[in-house]
C-alpha cells in the first residue's frame, strides 16, 4: 500500500510539472490579457510565456540603445503624434506657430523595422538621418530639425533632438510647451544596452523601465500604426533579429515550417489574424491561419490564435507548438 501511495504522488508531481520545464517539445494552449482597452503591452517568450507586462501610458518616446543607431520612436499606440515643424528648422525655436497643425502630415514609426522610428521619417539616406546629420569624424548625429509632438492628453510640445553622442552613447534633447522655458535632458543608454530602447516620459521628465532584456522575449502584444490601412491597430510585433512566416488557407495541423516564407518584418503576425464581425459585434479568429516564429535554425515555434475577447479585457488565446527540424 505504501508503494502505491508513493506511485500516486509521483504521478501527481509528474502531471503537474510546469509546461515550460519539460525537455520534450512544447505544445500547449496559453493566453494573455492586455487589460481593458488594451492598456498594457505584453512581452512574451515562445518558450517561457509572459516575460513582462508594461502599462502603455508610462512613456512617450524611446531611444535606441545601439551605438550605431540613431532611431527614436514615438508611443503611437498611446495616440501620440509627431510633426516636423514646416515653417523653420532648429533656429525657429522661439518663433514656433502651430496654427493649422491639423493639416500637417504626422510622422509614424515603421511597422516593418525597429530601426526606423517616426523621427527618422525624413531621412534621405546617409548622412541624413531624418532628425539630424551624421558626422564621419566624431560619429555623432547633430540635430537640424524642429518637431512638434502632441501628447495623449492633447497638449503639444516643441521638441529638438540636439544630438546623438557616440562617445557617451546618449541623446541630448530640448523640449517645452509653447511659450514656456525649455527643458534640456541627456538620455544615457549605456545602463540599458541589454534592451532595445530606453523609454522617456515628458510628464516625469525621466526615463521609464518598460522593456525587458532583448534576449528574454520574442513577440510583444501592443498597439501600433499599420501603414497599409493606415490606422492604429492592436496586434503583435516580433523582436529584432527574429524571422516570422505566415501560412494561410491551410489546415494548421499540417502547416510545414520548412516550406514557409520567412521575413524579418516585425509586423508579419500583426493584427489581421482576427476580423471584426459587425453582425455579432465581436472578433472572429481566422481558423486556417498560423505563424512560425524562428529564433534560430533549430528553434522554431508554431503559433495559432484561437480566440480573443476584444477590448473588454484584451484577452487573446493561442496555441504554441515547438517545431523540431
Amino acid at each position: 500500500m505504501k508503494n502505491l501511495t508513493y506511485l500516486f504522488l509521483a504521478l501527481i508531481i509528474f502531471t503537474s510539472c510546469d509546461k515550460f520545464g519539460s525537455e520534450d517539445p512544447l505544445d500547449f494552449t496559453d493566453s494573455i490579457s492586455m487589460g481593458a482597452g488594451y492598456a498594457n503591452d505584453i512581452f512574451y517568450s515562445m518558450g517561457n510565456g509572459v516575460v513582462k507586462t508594461s502599462p502603455r501610458d508610462a512613456w512617450d518616446i524611446a531611444f535606441s540603445t545601439y551605438r550605431m543607431s540613431s532611431t527614436i520612436l514615438i508611443n503611437e499606440g498611446l495616440g501620440i503624434k509627431l510633426y516636423t515643424y514646416p515653417h523653420g528648422d532648429k533656429d525657429s525655436w522661439d518663433d514656433v506657430d502651430t496654427t493649422g497643425i491639423e493639416s500637417w502630415a504626422p510622422l509614424y514609426n515603421s511597422d516593418t523595422s525597429w530601426y526606423f522610428g517616426a523621427f527618422d521619417r525624413n531621412s534621405t539616406g546617409h548622412p541624413d538621418y531624418g532628425w539630424g546629420q551624421y558626422n564621419d569624424i566624431t560619429h555623432d548625429v547633430t540635430g537640424d530639425s524642429l518637431f512638434i509632438i502632441q501628447l495623449s492628453d492633447g497638449s503639444s510640445k516643441k521638441l529638438f533632438i540636439e544630438s546623438r553622442a557616440a562617445g557617451t552613447n546618449s541623446f541630448n534633447i530640448k523640449y517645452g510647451a509653447l511659450g514656456e522655458t525649455a527643458t534640456v535632458k541627456e538620455i544615457f543608454c549605456n545602463a540599458d544596452t541589454s534592451k532595445n530602447f530606453v523609454y522617456f516620459s515628458f510628464a516625469s521628465g525621466e526615463t521609464v523601465d518598460v522593456e525587458p532584456d532583448r534576449d528574454s522575449w520574442d513577440i510583444v502584444f501592443t498597439k501600433y500604426h499599420d501603414e497599409s490601412i493606415p490606422y492604429i491597430v492592436t496586434g503583435i510585433l516580433s523582436n529584432m533579429d527574429l524571422e516570422v512566416a505566415e501560412v494561410s488557407q491551410t489546415d494548421t495541423d499540417l502547416a510545414d515550417a520548412s516550406t514557409a516564407d520567412f521575413s524579418s518584418h516585425i509586423s508579419v503576425i500583426g493584427s489581421d489574424w482576427k476580423e471584426f464581425d459587425m453582425g455579432t459585434f465581436s472578433y472572429v479568429v481566422q481558423e486556417d491561419l498560423c505563424y512560425f516564429v524562428k529564433k534560430a535554425e533549430d528553434e522554431i515555434y508554431k503559433l495559432v490564435f484561437t480566440g480573443t475577447d476584444g477590448s473588454a479585457s484584451g484577452k487573446m488565446v493561442f496555441d504554441v507548438e515547438e517545431v523540431k527540424n
